[in-house]
């Protein structure tokens, strides 16, 4: 019976999203899916079970609790290439507590961003010289559909003159408030109070279209032996609200990661831990989700972390169809790790996807401080 008790957690997270509204909206708040931290992201991300430095927040708020010293994390990642910033910036701090009931608390700032972005007039807003009325077939003299009817249509050729184009910026950022308590001597649990707010640009130079969000997101921690340890995590668990400044509502659908985590000695002075997570997602996004089951789809990240004398590391995983690789070093109270992700490398010859690995590999460093 204690350990039915000890389970109510994961079974109200589940009922909840089982319980998803039906009017989440497909694809919002997608930045926020974008993994974070070198070390997890070495480790193909299978990282919740895992969770135990100051990316703890996003991957598992309960991991919070294993942390013993206060620690800073910052990360930048250059995403494909250069043509997104990603940054991380997150700290916990260990609150104390008997043995058993520990608590931590932590706060995390995510940003991503893009700049150079060439904005055009909208095509009701062409004027006519900017474009040939062709039609929409491109070709003068077919008398087709929207040939010389002054309004561009798909498939006529632009001439828009560069002073009727600027540049402009976007970006979205998320900030995380967030709380890890122990139940007991096998269980941890925290939550997230998340803040989310993105800004793109308007057709009218210097004017944005903005967005302010929020929402929870929930995590379990069980640890059977102290070389196990069985975790569930659980994001935009009650469905993230946002509203635009134009008056458009969009809806984050819940996510659940569920993973498991192994640690292994093999000799003094070499540690190795592996990481395994089925990232569960209820969106109907089967097109390249690796199982999929009516409006289910799951995915799997897993990877492996090797140390020596806990000092360096070597690391390499699958995120997905992602080959991910890293390395890192600590020194004192010092850390630092870096990882690539080779985009699609284990899907390379798949038809329906001919010219996504032509992306650069994604590349980040973590840097972080103890004390």
């Amino acid at each position: 019976m204690k350990h039915l008790r000890s389970a109510l957690p994961l079974v109200l997270i589940v009922s909840l999203l089982g319980s998803r509204p039906a009017q989440a909206t497909k694809y919002a708040g997608e930045f926020l899916k974008i993994p974070v931290g070198a070390r997890a992201i070495g480790m193909g991300g299978g990282f919740t079970a895992v969770a135990d430095d100051a990316s703890a927040p996003y991957w598992n708020p309960a991991g919070m609790v294993y942390l013993p010293y206060r620690e800073v994390t910052a990360q930048h990642d250059w995403r494909f290439g250069d043509l997104l910033v990603h940054d991380y910036l997150g700290g916990v701090m260990p609150l104390g507590g008997e043995t058993g009931k520990k608590a931590a608390l932590g706060v995390t700032l995510i940003r991503l961003s893009t700049d150079d972005i060439p904005v055009t007039p909208r095509p009701g807003d062409l004027k006519p010289g900017e474009f040939l009325d062709y039609g929409a077939d491109g070709q003068p003299g077919t008398f087709d559909f929207g040939e010389g009817d002054g309004k561009w249509e798909v498939g006529e050729r632009l001439l828009i003159p560069p002073d009727r184009i600027f540049m402009a910026s976007s970006y979205d950022a998320a900030g995380m408030i967030s709380y890890a308590r122990q139940h007991g001597p096998h269980w941890a649990y925290g939550l997230n109070l998340k803040f989310v707010h993105s800004s793109i640009p308007d057709t009218i130079p210097g004017q944005h279209v903005t967005s302010w969000g929020a929402g929870l997101d929930g995590g379990l921690l069980y640890m059977p032996t102290d070389a196990i340890t069985l975790s569930a995590s659980a994001h935009d668990l009650t469905t993230t609200y946002i509203a635009w400044s134009n008056g458009t509502h969009e809806q984050i659908s819940p996510t659940l990661d569920t993973g498991i985590g192994v640690n292994f000695f093999p000799a003094p002075r070499h540690a190795i831990t592996w990481g395994f997570d089925l990232a569960w997602g209820f969106e109907r996004r089967s097109l390249d989700s690796e199982i999929s089951l009516g409006g289910q789809t799951w995915d799997i990240r897993t990877g492996l972390e090797y140390w020596y004398a806990n000092m360096v590391a070597l690391r390499a995983g699958a995120y997905g169809k992602d080959l991910t690789l890293g390395a890192g070093v600590r020194y004192k109270q010092f850390g630092a790790d870096y990882a690539v992700s080779i985009t699609r490398f284990f899907a390379s010859d798949n038809p329906d996807f001919p010219s996504d690995t032509s992306f650069d590999p994604s590349q980040l460093i973590s840097i972080g401080w103890s004390w």
